[in-house]
């Protein structure tokens, strides 16, 4: 994510800088979602069959030389990236914009300690940005878990008709079922990870988050 922000920034120069942002998450989280893919599917095989391997640097090779290289992003794929797009653009992009709007507002308050300020924003930026990213992945997580749910489903129907059961089974609140565990939970991992990201960010040279 922070290596394709400023490519582009200079392809939309010129424009907000949310657009450049938004770009970057995306990238960023297709090819998280490319990398994830292979080691979910070897996960639920590994969960489902314990004879299959004894972890992932066995079981991830024999999946592939088994069901081939593109086995695992044919059922996975489109719910992964309905999960995993929407949380990289939701964490990352929110984090950049909350801290940046917080600087505005602590820099110009007397009262605030400035040697303080980085990381009140971090916290505060990351505790936003981790209510944000969980409700924007949620209903792709939801759609993930459903499609490895019965992991010995061989039928093919495809993503469309995985859409289809879930909401089935709940209506539009299904697609937010377990959100409230998944806030306090994910959130406070996110929160952690963001913190820690903008300092190891700030150790290497880099301008704070929103700075």
């Amino acid at each position: 994510y922070e290596s394709l922000k400023p490519i582009f920034l200079s392809l939309f120069s010129g424009g907000p800088t949310s657009e450049a942002f938004l770009a970057s998450a995306v990238c960023a989280g297709g090819l998280a979602s490319i990398i994830l893919c292979p080691i979910e599917e070897t996960r639920i095989r590994l969960v489902t069959d314990p004879t299959f391997g004894k972890g992932l640097l066995d079981g991830l090779p024999k999946l592939l030389k088994e069901e081939g290289v593109m086995s695992p992003f044919r059922r996975g794929m489109p719910p992964m990236l309905s999960k995993q797009v929407p949380y990289t653009m939701g964490k990352q992009v929110s984090f950049d914009l909350f801290a940046g709007m917080l600087y505005t507002m602590l820099v110009g308050m007397s009262f605030v300690p400035q040697k303080e300020i980085a990381l009140e924003v971090e916290v505060g930026a990351a505790f936003l940005a981790s209510i944000v990213a969980c409700l924007a992945s949620h209903p792709g997580d939801v759609l993930l878990t459903a499609t490895y749910k019965d992991s010995d489903d061989s039928s093919g129907d495809g993503f469309g008709a995985t859409i289809k059961k879930v909401y089935e089974g709940g209506g539009a609140g299904a697609f937010i079922r377990g959100l409230n565990a998944r806030l306090f939970h994910v959130g406070c991992i996110i929160t952690f990870q963001l913190v820690l990201y903008d300092q190891i960010k700030q150790a290497l040279g880099l301008p704070a988050s929103g700075s």
